[in-house]
């Protein structure tokens, strides 16, 4: 029993109105208790004593309290006034049995001592049988209790082998206590349940661990995982019978293995735990604890690896406790939760984490003050509102800085002192930003890690062997201790990323993200950091204030420069539906976010458009040859020396990556030995060369240098130099080019994993997708990419100038990319200003920048004005919000006018309803009205639109030039509506149009409308109004009903608002070239007249309209070039089953740029074969052809199931780079290749597809190749050297029966068939009439002819599925099982087989090699009769032994030498088929 006496306390504050009403909360071991309160006092005297039952388990050295001193509130939360802890270390020793506390000090929020003290008298009993050892364990001995043995702290929260708290001199060490006495010494039933969940830091490159467990003479094994930290989450039961005190001395032992390495030492680690120990625990168990494996044969040599484990000793009559759900596993206490194996140690270790300054932090708090003061005409300052603090989690403990109000750029200058065991198996840092709220919780502002596996290493990354690699360079060398080095980071700025920056007093939807829960989407801010490591010691205290010597040193690593930043938008197609017109903004860091006032207004935007039908699926910014281009200027710190070496590494590796795909392909196609001889000569020359000659920056004289770059550059200086060793090596010694690949494969995940640079302080370029001003959706794309070096070509970013195409996706998106916002193509250069001209040379195209403004008009009886504007002024920009003039602009320094304002309407935003469609209906909807019970008449305004709007009446609509009409006006019926088409409603003020309508009239309905429609088609060759480029109203007006965004060229009768577009364009002065955009920096103008009456101030108007107008910079093109592509989609496979037989109907939506074709539906099948050509005959693609050769647009295929009810669903995605043909005499067609379909992220199943995109040199198609053979009217198919070659070939299937088939859909499978598919043609055996009497199929040979592939990475799989035949027709698929390769099973029927039986080799002699033939007629039996007989006495036989076979092992059955037996011992259900299959 734990008792607290709480006497009083002393020097409580006084709060502004009266004394408080002080309550004091004591906390231990997450059990909490209270006093009473005392009113307005602030020396309170309580005299009251709280008790806490300990349940048998006594004190630990490391057990304290909480003591929480409240201000009680009797509404609302009560309000902190301090706090205070207190160790019950002396307590635990037994050395006291009461702890008096006289006058502790109390602490604010903010760990300040306030002057308040609190006095209290603790006592304890401990429980009975607790003993103590008064021996002090010391700091670094012994790490953690010896897992096999008798004596240690088995009390600590159930924790087996805690480790010595920090801040704690020693643990003490008790005697267990034993919990066995009620077992009787004799035999009895036991269960150890043992539950492998997780590893982490296992050792070594590319490996596949597998965990196995070993308990009383049993093994379990896992399933073999991939990486360094593999989740296992298995759980396994070991069932025994002995004597309890033989089943204590027993050992449960890990062990994990590399199973890719078949090497003596392919042991990684072990650690055993006797039984004992496990059932001596509080409730026989042990719970999720982390275990640290080690060598057995060398104990001294360190931690080998961790993993997570549970385990359980059940005996009869126990019920094992329910583990509860994983928590976050950054705050997972991994010290306390630490099992060692006897004879490792580990060391004290002090991580000094640095906490400088931030910058950028967005606003989180709303302050009704600024509010007030704005409202009245003050100056609302909303950027500094937020109180910001970070707090950093490492193997679960927590320490956080000081709280810093209501400052946006804060400066903390604190070190936070980590005291942890080294090495720890918890591999990263968690830093979060957060704004601290006086009444509710603390917000998250941002998320960020330090992954110590970055800025750490242990030295034996370089010199370790790599599995299987018997060419590894630098045998028998160590040199570890030279390249290991402790954790450092630092001093550098680290970014964080979350939600949107725009604040809202509505819940933030996406505040997960700020806690680091998926991708931020929206640069948060960064902070400055420093990270260093102390071995042994003890820190005087936990946070401490930073020295101003090194706050002075940290200065020269804050110095910026300046970066320009270009993005010129080339396409922005595939988007889902129309809506609102769309803006993309690109941002770095605050640069260039137009919602935000803390950094000048830039270039940043692209111009509103409207979104066009492409005639088949999607939507595109109909762009054509003016492409939208921004213009960003920013300030960072030049840290080119680690992007450059970043860079070029990721050159090598992707050069590297392109060659070893060739290598597969060709292995997998079965190239010939030359071909693979030359690709792979190819590979290891372009290796070696590009390590001799692309060598990485020396750091002598950089700027931002710390002591993690020079230790990385050490490293990667060592890995390329073995790297190089190895393949000089494997030149000289390879004699097989398929046993390399793994070799290939080990070095390029060294380079990937020498691509990561830790301390990268440039934050990401975010580019945004606007639907009017809302954000909808973003892409993140790392600076590094498109950033220029003048180290070399190779250290330029990868998309550096050069077009790319980007899909962007949802914030948060829990569908995990179903559907696509938009995909872009966009061309990105990021350089610094000092080297700005280098961009010339990339740009292409005219780049022009405009000031643009709106004049803006409404209708007022029949005479056009300003008088009916309303809220809108008769000048201001595209959205209408901001009044501007005309006389108010100025060019941006260095930039001057050229030429004067005149009227150029925006063609992107004044789209017709029916542009890029084929087929369109003209709607109009007839209204009447009439008093309650009257006749109908026709209502004030007729003819209305959707919305009610005034529309012309069906007579005056005229069809377009281009279009024919294909029927006369009628009514729409296929509506919820009466027979004549008429719906009904009722008007309720002040609406003068019904909310709602209903398909029955009624006495009371006033307003009733019918929806009247005309379809009409598009005329072939004939250009329409959209087509045609002077159109519209002469004065440049666009014309709207109301005031909104949807504008046409053409007035009608209803138009009530009407804008025109004025532009003047601007020139640089003194400066040649697209760089000269990089000056465009602040507003061009703003009505200051209006802004002086309304505020008083011009300084204040222009803070207010800052950034509100900037200039639209574009890029035009001269023409562009017509193109021809093809796509070949000839089949798919293994692709997900949405219908409820287990299969989809698929189609194939392709979508290219702006166009898009749909294949046909395949129903009712997972391996379609569409075996179709989509042509795309005039694709128009501006640019130069050689770029795009180089980096072509991807061809997307997204594959959907087709439904008659409901609408399609998505089965996956994938995509495919086409062969670009720049001159007609290009020989060669493109090669199909598998492709995988990606659906949600994750794989789902792949697709044979082949594009070539033929650039149409004389404008016709004369230099085309010839158009495929059409199958039908329209389809044309794969041709021939495209598609595969294919043979007749016969497939045999023996099929005996099915075997312990579980229930579907909770009804026993009692009449089951076996239909097998493949190459679109299925055979079917006869239905088992009765499962529980005979099991077996009547007839036994299954045969089908198909056309198959000759080349076997074309071939189809075979399809196994079982049909149970239900009542009322019903037929479910109740299993399936999928062959995906048929190589195994192919036999040629003229060859004979070594190991065939001698008289079935003598009878096919005998017969002759083209006397073989298959009859599959009715006599078919007896021809096989043999054979069969055979078959069935084989299997039989096999059977028997079944309990010696391997389980899912395939065996193969000879047969007349000519075919195999398939045994699944698993299809889908659990039913087991025996089957044999034969191809000939």
């Amino acid at each position: 029993m734990l008792r607290v006496a709480v006497e009083s306390a002393a020097g409580l504050p006084k709060k502004k109105l009266g004394s408080p009403d002080p309550v004091v909360s004591v906390v231990f071991k997450d059990e909490k208790k209270k006093t009473k309160s005392i009113s307005n006092e602030v020396n309170p005297v309580w005299n009251e004593t709280l008790e806490f039952d300990l349940k048998g388990v006594p004190l630990d050295s490391s057990s304290y309290i909480d003591v929480l001193v409240k201000d009680y509130e009797t509404l609302g939360k009560d309000k902190l006034i301090g706090t205070a802890k207190v160790s019950l270390k002396d307590l635990a020793s037994s050395q006291v049995k009461s702890l008096p506390v006289k006058n502790l000090a109390l602490v604010d929020e903010n760990g300040k001592n306030f002057g308040g003290t609190i006095s209290m008298l603790i006592g304890y009993e401990p429980p009975a049988g607790a003993m103590t050892n008064p021996q002090d364990q010391q700091d670094g001995s012994m790490g953690g209790n010896t897992a096999g043995g008798e004596e240690g702290d088995g009390t600590d929260s159930g924790v087996p082998g805690a480790v010595t708290s920090p801040g704690e001199p020693g643990q003490k060490l008790r005697t267990r206590t034993r919990k066995r006495h009620n077992l009787a010494n004799k035999p009895q039933d036991f269960q150890i349940r043992v539950r492998v969940i997780e590893g982490r830091q296992l050792p070594g490159n590319n490996i596949k661990p597998v965990v196995k467990v070993h308990v009383c003479g049993d093994t379990h094994r896992t399933r073999i995982r991939k990486g360094n930290n593999p989740y296992f989450d298995e759980i396994f039961f070991f069932n025994v019978n002995m004597l309890p005190s033989e089943l204590f001395d027993e050992v449960v032992s890990f062990r994990v293995y590399n199973s890719s390495s078949f090497r003596s030492d392919c042991l990684m680690g072990e650690f055993k735990l006797d039984i004992g120990y496990i059932y001596d625990e509080p409730a026989h168990c042990i719970l999720k604890k982390w275990v640290l494996l080690s060598d057995p044969d060398d104990s001294s040599s360190g931690a080998k690896g961790y993993i997570k484990v549970s385990m359980f000793v059940v005996g009869a009559g126990d019920d094992p406790p329910v583990e509860r759900k994983e928590e976050d596993s950054d705050k997972d206490d991994v010290e306390s939760n630490l099992l060692l194996p006897a004879g490792v140690a580990l060391r004290w270790v002090t991580l000094k984490l640095k906490v400088f300054r931030a910058e950028d932090v967005p606003q989180m708090d709303d302050s009704i003050t600024q509010t007030l003061k704005a409202a009245f005409g003050g100056q609302e300052n909303k950027k500094n509102l937020v109180d910001p603090f970070v707090e950093a989690w490492f193997a679960g403990k927590k320490l956080c800085t000081q709280i810093i109000e209501k400052n946006a750029n804060p400066e903390w200058n604190q070190q936070l002192n980590l005291q942890v065991k080294f090495p720890s198996m918890c591999e990263r840092i968690k830093l979060t930003v957060f704004d601290w709220d006086r009444l509710s919780g603390n917000d998250a502002i941002g998320t960020t890690y330090l992954d110590l596996s970055k800025i750490a290493s242990s030295g034996g990354e370089v010199e370790e062997d790599y599995p299987g690699d018997e060419f590894s360079a630098n045998k028998g060398e160590t040199g570890e201790s030279e390249m290991g080095f402790l954790p450092t980071f630092g001093p550098c700025y680290i970014c964080l990323y979350g939600s949107q920056r725009e604040f809202s007093g509505l819940p933030d939807p996406y505040d997960d993200l700020n806690l680091g829960k998926g991708e931020g989407a929206a640069y948060r801010g960064r902070v400055l950091v420093e990270l260093s490591t102390k071995l042994d010691g003890k820190p005087d205290k936990s946070v401490e204030e930073i020295s101003s010597d090194d706050i002075l040193v940290v200065q020269k690593y804050q110095r910026r420069r300046k970066y320009c930043l270009c993005a010129v938008f080339h396409s922005a197609t595939m988007i889902q539906e129309p809506g609102e017109p769309i803006q993309f903004e690109v941002s770095i860091g605050n640069y260039g976010n137009k919602m935000d006032q803390t950094c000048k207004p830039l270039a940043s935007t692209t111009q509103y458009s409207c979104a066009v039908f492409d005639g088949n699926n999607y939507y595109y910014l109909p762009w054509g040859d003016t492409k939208p281009v921004i213009s960003v200027t920013s300030f960072w710190e030049d840290i080119s020396h680690r992007l450059d070496s970043l860079n070029i590494i990721l050159y090598i590796s992707n050069r590297l990556q392109t060659n070893l795909s060739m290598l597969k392909s060709a292995v997998l196609s079965k190239a010939t030995d030359a071909r693979l001889v030359e690709i792979w000569l190819k590979l290891i020359n372009q290796l070696m060369e590009d390590i001799s000659s692309l060598k990485i920056p020396d750091l002598e004289g950089k700027p931002n240098l710390t002591s993690l770059d020079i230790q990385i550059k050490k490293l990667r200086d060592s890995a390329l130099e073995s790297i190089m060793e190895g393949a000089k090596r494997l030149f000289e010694e390879a004699t097989d080019v398929t046993k390399c690949l793994s070799i290939i494969e080990t070095w390029l995940d060294k380079l990937l994993q020498l691509a990561e640079e830790p301390q990268n302080s440039m934050p990401d370029v975010i580019i945004w997708m606007l639907r009017g001003e809302k954000r909808v959706a973003y892409t993140r794309i790392p600076a590094y990419q498109v950033l220029h070096s003048s180290y070399c070509e190779q250290a330029c970013g990868q998309y550096c100038g050069k077009t790319q195409t980007v899909f962007m996706q949802y914030p948060m998106d829990n569908k995990k990319g179903l559907k696509i916002p938009v995909q872009i193509r966009v061309n990105m250069w990021l350089g610094l200003a000092t080297e700005e001209k280098k961009f010339n040379n990339y740009a292409e195209g005219m780049f022009n920048v405009f000031a643009e403004l709106y004049e803006n008009q409404a209708q007022v009886l029949g005479k056009w004005g300003t008088t009916g504007l309303l809220n809108r002024s008769k000048f201001s920009d595209v959205t209408g919000k901001v009044k501007l003039k005309q006389e108010y602009f100025m060019p941006p320094v260095g930039w001057e006018w050229e030429g004067d304002w005149h009227v150029e309407p925006e063609k992107t935003l004044m789209t017709e309803a029916d542009a890029g469609h084929t087929e369109f209906v003209d709607e109009v909807y007839e209204n009447e009205t009439r008093f309650p019970g009257g006749e109908w008449k026709l209502a004030a305004e007729p003819y209305t639109d959707v919305n009610g709007e005034k529309v012309q009446g069906p007579t005056e609509i005229e069809c377009p030039p281009g279009w024919k009409w294909e029927d006369n006006w009628t009514f729409d019926g296929n509506r919820a509506v009466d027979e004549k088409g008429w719906e009904y409603g009722v008007t309720i003020p002040p609406d003068d149009k019904p909310k709602s309508w209903v398909a029955a009239e009624k006495m009371y309905h006033v307003h009733r409308r019918r929806r009247m429609i005309r379809p009409r088609k598009r005329i072939p060759g004939v250009k329409t109004v959209t087509d045609k480029k002077d159109t519209g109203d002469a004065e440049g007006w666009e014309y709207s009903s109301l005031i909104g965004w949807k504008f046409h060229r053409q007035q009608r009768s209803s138009d009530t608002f009407r804008r025109r577009r004025w532009r003047r364009k601007m020139a640089p002065s003194g400066r040649v070239g697209a760089s000269a955009i990089f000056k465009l920096e602040g507003a061009l103008g703003v009505d200051m007249e209006s802004k002086v009456e309304e505020k008083g101030t011009k300084a204040e108007a222009s803070v207010q309209q800052f950034g509100a107008n900037r200039p639209t910079v574009s890029c035009t093109f001269d023409g562009p070039n017509a193109y021809h592509l093809r796509v070949y989609v000839y089949q798919a496979r293994n692709l997900s089953a949405l219908d409820k037989d287990s299969f989809s109907d698929p189609y194939v939506h392709v979508s290219f740029l702006h166009h898009s074709q749909t294949t046909e539906t395949i129903p009712s099948t997972l391996n379609p074969t569409w075996d179709q050509t989509l042509i795309f005959k005039n694709v128009e693609i501006y640019g130069d052809p050689q770029s795009l050769a180089q980096n072509p647009p991807r061809v997307v295929m997204e594959i959907f199931d087709s439904d008659q009810v409901g609408k399609d669903e998505m089965l996956g995605r994938s995509t495919c780079v086409p062969l670009v043909k720049l001159t007609s005499g290009v020989d060669g067609s493109p090669k199909l290749l598998w492709e995988p379909v990606m659906h949600k992220n994750a794989p789902a199943g792949e697709v044979l597809v082949a594009a070539e995109l033929i650039l149409k040199t004389k404008g016709n198609d004369t230099e085309l190749p010839l158009a495929p053979a059409k199958r039908g009217e329209k389809l044309y198919m794969v041709p021939q050297g495209v598609r595969p070659v294919v043979q007749l070939t016969a497939i045999e299937v023996l099929a005996w029966g099915l075997r312990n088939m579980k229930t579907y859909q909770l009804a026993p499978v009692t009449s089951p068939s076996l239909v097998v598919e493949c190459g679109g043609e299925r055979v079917l055996t006869a239905v088992i009439k009765n499962m529980k009497k005979c099991p077996n199929f009547q007839g036994n040979v299954l045969f089908l002819k198909v056309l198959l592939p000759k080349e076997e990475i074309y071939a189809p799989p075979i399809v196994l599925k079982v049909i149970d035949h239900r009542p009322f027709g019903r037929k479910p698929v109740v299993g399936q099982c999928t062959i995906s390769s048929l190589e195994e099973f192919r036999c040629d029927p003229y060859a004979t087989v070594a190991e065939v039986a001698m008289s079935s080799k003598m009878s096919l002699m005998a017969a002759g090699p083209r006397d073989l033939h298959v009859n599959i007629d009715d006599g078919r039996q007896h021809l096989l009769e043999a054979q069969y007989m055979y078959g069935i006495s084989a299997a039989v036989d096999k059977m028997g032994t079944a309990s010696q076979l391997q389980p899912y092992r395939r065996k193969r059955l000879l047969i007349g030498g000519v075919s195999f037996m398939l045994l699944l011992e698993r299809v889908r259900n659990a039913a087991h088929t025996l089957t044999k299959v034969m191809t000939h």
